[in-house]
């Protein structure tokens, strides 16, 4: 019997640039919210970013609002062995409106890609209205169908990252942009910051090419050694030989500025070395060479949610809460329900349901403001 090799996955192409198979690697700087509100600061890692050879700089658009629930319900977040009011963090991280056409600008002259991460739907429309090309959906808002189906209605290819999620949830997330037509691409990520090394699991990369056939690549949150010496090198190599089509890794000018996600991301000087080197094994694997990964790395290609990051995914992926006081008997509806991180807090029913339940449901008892809803609110 003649078996059929499987099929090459189709590039996500953009104006100047296509990511997939055979492709040069697509090279993302997160520079995320490591601005710290200082638009200084993020052009001069824009600039980091081009002088290293990156093809994007990215950064994450929101209002804390539609990230977290209430300030002191969402708690503390604990990063680098630190303590981090959560809600107030995100409120002096929000990256201004008027900042997203002088970014693009600045990253146009500079001859990179802009684009941005969206929380919500407002900022999936500002980010449109500004023209930007490319959406990229975090992990924790992956599983967040409503977005997801929203930022598929604007018809611009999507990157999704899968840190803590299960196959299962990946399935359901790409059958949405396949649903609508949407090209897109898909990246392994551990949500744990820094991750051990142990916990890598590059072979999770070939699982999800197999499964869904599009390029595919890994978001690397930072790995540290055991005395916390964060990585720069082995990772990111192994990633490339791996075959990895798109590669993301966080950005710092410093890893001692404040801010919460400054401690585990790239300096300049190691990113041109990353981009270097990486770029060199991507060439060769392109041409066929397949160098052997360490076994500590590969890991298992079981996707699933790993234990080391069980904590990140019941605080920050999101779910439903009442944002209003919702008395017995009232209907539930877009007005006192959104879809929101926990922190701290406790969960309610997965965003799958937002439209069942503010489409159907009544509250069968009282709803006070912030409290999540669960099907004991409603049945």
């Amino acid at each position: 019997m003649v078996t059929k090799a499987p099929a090459e996955a189709p590039a996500v192409k953009l104006r100047s640039r296509s990511i997939g198979p055979k492709h040069p690697l697509f090279f993302i700087a997160e520079i995320g919210i490591n601005h710290n509100q200082d638009f200084e600061l993020a052009t001069k890692l824009i600039d980091a970013a081009a002088d290293a050879g990156c093809d994007a700089a990215k950064f994450q658009t929101f209002k804390a609002r539609d990230l977290y629930i209430e300030g002191a319900k969402a708690g503390t977040y604990r990063l680098m062995g630190k303590d981090i009011p959560i809600y107030d963090l995100h409120t002096g991280l929000e990256m201004p409106r008027d900042w997203i056409p002088r970014l693009m600008e600045h990253c146009q002259k500079r001859g990179i890609l802009f684009f941005s991460t969206p929380v919500s739907p407002e900022a999936v429309d500002m980010l449109d209205a500004e023209g930007v090309e490319l959406f990229k959906i975090s992990s924790y808002d992956m599983t967040n169908l409503p977005l997801l189906e929203y930022v598929a209605s604007k018809k611009k290819p999507v990157i999704f990252s899968t840190g803590a999620a299960t196959l299962g949830e990946v399935e359901e997330s790409a059958r949405v942009l396949r649903d609508a037509g949407v090209p897109f691409a898909i990246m392994h990520c551990i949500a744990k910051y820094p991750a051990p090394y142990r916990y890598a699991n590059l072979a999770v990369m070939d699982t999800l090419r197999s499964a869904f056939q599009v390029p595919t690549g890994f978001s690397d949150n930072g790995f540290a050694d055991e005395r916390g010496a964060i990585d720069p090198r082995r990772v990111p190599f192994a990633a490339a030989q791996a075959g990895a089509d798109l590669f993301e890794i966080h950005i710092t000018l410093d890893r001692s500025l404040p801010g919460a996600d400054h401690g585990f991301a790239t300096t300049p000087d190691e990113l041109k070395a990353m981009t270097r080197g990486m770029r060199e094994l991507r060439e060769r694997y392109n041409a066929g060479e397949r160098a052997p990964i360490e076994a500590e790395l590969r890991g298992s290609p079981v996707k699933q949610t790993y234990d080391v990051e069980r904590y990140v995914r019941d605080f920050a992926y999101k779910c439903l809460f009442a944002i209003e006081d919702i008395r017995r008997g009232e209907k539930l509806g877009a007005a006192n329900v959104r879809v929101l991180r926990p922190g701290s807090y406790a969960r309610g029913l997965a965003p799958r349901y937002y439209k069942l339940v503010v489409e159907k449901a009544r509250a069968s008892r009282d709803i006070p403001r912030w409290e999540p809803i669960t099907w004991d609110c409603i049945l």
